[in-house]
């Protein structure tokens, strides 16, 4: 019973609001065995009725959603050089406050300020706060709620959760970042009509996650996808790079010359600059590489870009996907995330909702 609330649950999230109807059909579920599961979570407080939807012929269906009020989540980003990012969401996902703290790369400086981050989030919040959900850029041990390998955080095996969880009071949820940006398109972003795609961003690091038949892939050890160390021609063509270097922005802008950030880069190469062309040509081979890579393995549907790749607009992505080539050829679509910097964030926010309808059981 638990099992099949947490599958209903997880379709109004994602699709926002639904009758008994449609949730019987895609649960694949009785009418009468999905009723019992409405009204169960109706009497918790979970669901409401919203009003009768579009009518087919016959009586129209009364509509069903997530109540949103009943609780908020926060998700903190740990992804980026200097700047922690935060979000507070309610219980349907729906964005309320965004906030950011610099910070120092040393364990005690991003703990402190992910925790004056939190609490001023939760200062934000009109509802009860449910936990406190952490995007991380490095591997997560679920089962101990552990980071076991951050190459450019000192995070590693330092009780990050269990910190922040004293000192905010929360339940704390640590998540690979990529995989947290990604399950947020699924739900909410430009996976939205996707069951298989790969969502792929760039940022300090390079993360990739995939998406197959609906569901996030994690692996044996929750580290499917991980690319960082592919190696890609380095752009004189003498040697190699991993792929974490060469899409690197500092190895990026050191290319281009004279670009001082990647808006600078972006800009330079909408006009044509020649050391700004070259780098974001060299950018789009290495890109192709991977999504080919991946798209041959695994045949995804779409491909979701995120950071980076997001900057730099719809222009690089159609030009991704007139150089991509996949034998035997087939459909490949490119989109940009709809989250933007803050979907690591959001998808952590996102994974404390989650959790919490993994608990409801009618």
């Amino acid at each position: 019973m638990a099992a099949s609330a947490e599958k209903l649950l997880n379709l109004l999230l994602r699709h926002g609001s639904l009758s008994r109807a449609d949730l019987a059909k895609a649960m694949h579920l009785s009418r009468p065995a999905v009723s019992g599961l409405v009204d169960g979570l109706i009497r918790q407080g979970v669901l409401r009725e919203t009003g009768c939807g579009a009518s087919n012929g016959g009586k129209p269906p009364i509509m069903l959603e997530p109540v949103a009020e009943r609780f908020g989540t926060i998700g903190v980003d740990i992804g980026h050089e200097t700047l922690l990012r935060g979000v507070l969401c309610d219980a349907s996902g729906k964005q309320l406050a965004v906030m950011e703290l610099p910070h120092g790369n040393t364990f005690e400086s991003i703990s402190e300020q992910a925790l004056k981050l939190a609490a001023a989030l939760k200062a934000a919040a009109s509802i009860p706060v449910a936990g406190f959900g952490v995007a991380v850029a490095g591997q997560v041990d679920h089962a101990a709620n552990e980071i076991v390998y951050c190459a450019n955080f000192p995070l590693k095996n330092r009780g990050l959760a269990e910190r922040l969880a004293a000192g905010s009071g929360l339940t704390v949820r640590l998540d690979n970042r990529a995989r947290a940006a990604a399950q947020w398109e699924y739900y909410f972003g430009a996976a939205d009509n996707a069951e298989d795609f790969i969502f792929i961003s760039a940022e300090r690091g390079i993360g990739t996650a995939i998406y197959l038949d609906g569901k996030l892939f994690s692996g044996r050890a929750g580290v499917a996808g991980e690319i960082r160390s592919l190696l890609l021609p380095s752009p004189d063509g003498i040697g190699l790079l991993p792929v974490e270097q060469a899409m690197s922005e500092k190895f990026l802008l050191e290319l281009s010359g004279n670009c001082p950030d990647t808006a600078g880069l972006v800009t330079a190469w909408r006009r044509g600059e020649p050391g700004a062309v070259r780098t974001v040509d060299y950018l789009i081979g290495g890109t192709v590489y991977v999504t080919g890579l991946l798209t041959n393995l695994l045949d995804p549907a779409l491909i979701v870009l995120g950071g980076r790749f997001r900057d730099l607009g719809p222009e690089f992505a159609r030009e991704l996907a007139t150089r991509l080539k996949v034998d035997p050829p087939r459909q490949l679509e490119f989109r940009l995330s709809k989250s933007g910097r803050i979907g690591a964030a959001l998808g952590a926010a996102l994974g404390v909702i989650l959790e919490n309808c993994k608990s409801n059981e009618p």
